[in-house]
């Protein structure tokens, strides 16, 4: 049996924030907060107290309920990949490791979305936190990045166990099942992915989290050999970059 445990707490419009504690201590994190006014009730609720804050990228719908959750918890320790809000912070960066008092993260570099996007790897509970570079059946927008760092992010994803249990920052999953399959029509494999997530949907209302190997075998942004496209990236002669830029470029004015 796992002592530590991940509330999924819904942020904004389609964010998520994620709260892990343990069955057996008052001890918490809180990753990527965008409102801590549903963050806070949640704490009081579970008798918990907040250690520590934890940041993917810079982007204010990640981190705006910073502040707000300081107000009420000023000693919990802040790990950003940068700069916030002129906050005292432990500044993490590619191959660093983080202890806390619940688990052991190792921090994974990935650019794209941002130039300071990190990524949270938790081996022993096989807990993946992505925040905007992966999403169930997409990955996210490159913004600041190029499209070859955004797909050498996710190659990393490749090496990483099919067992993890992949933990995003939005809820953008349907709009990707719709994306793909205006391109790969009538898809069997697709057909099979969509039964399982509207299952997903009905049981918990969210598609999250999503087991890693799923995504490598049905996601083609994570995953260009994937079965579901790999004939359609060999009859357009695409390199994997290339069929990658293809689909983020679609994607992009869908």
């Amino acid at each position: 049996m796992k002592n530590t445990s991940v509330k999924i707490i819904n942020q904004l419009n389609d964010n998520y924030s994620y709260l892990l504690f343990s069955n057996t201590s008052p001890s918490s994190l809180v990753i990527d907060p965008a409102e801590h006014n549903k963050i806070l009730p949640i704490l009081e609720k579970k008798k918990l107290k907040l250690d520590y804050i934890l940041i993917t990228h810079h982007h204010i719908d990640h981190t705006s309920g910073v502040l707000g959750l300081l107000k009420e918890y000023p000693e919990a320790q802040i790990y950003s990949p940068s700069e916030l809000f002129s906050l005292k912070i432990k500044k993490i960066s590619d191959g660093d490791i983080i202890k806390t008092s619940l688990n052991e993260f190792q921090v994974l570099s990935a650019p794209g979305h941002t130039l300071d996007h990190i990524v949270l790897l938790d081996k022993k509970n096989r807990f993946l936190f992505v925040g905007d570079v992966l999403f169930r059946l997409g990955c996210g927008r490159v913004f600041e990045g190029s499209i070859e760092q955004m797909h050498s992010t996710l190659n990393k994803f490749l090496d990483l166990s099919d067992e993890m249990l992949v933990y995003c920052g939005h809820e953008y999953t349907l709009n990707n099942l719709k994306f793909l399959e205006s391109l790969f029509k009538q898809n069997e494999i697709l057909e099979k992915t969509k039964k399982q997530i509207l299952e997903d949907l009905k049981l918990k209302n969210k598609s999250i989290p999503f087991i890693l190997g799923d995504e490598k075998r049905s996601n083609p942004f994570l995953n260009p050999d994937c079965e579901m496209t790999s004939k359609f990236k060999k009859n357009n002669n695409y390199s994997n970059l290339e069929f990658f830029r293809y689909l983020r470029e679609k994607k992009d004015n869908f």
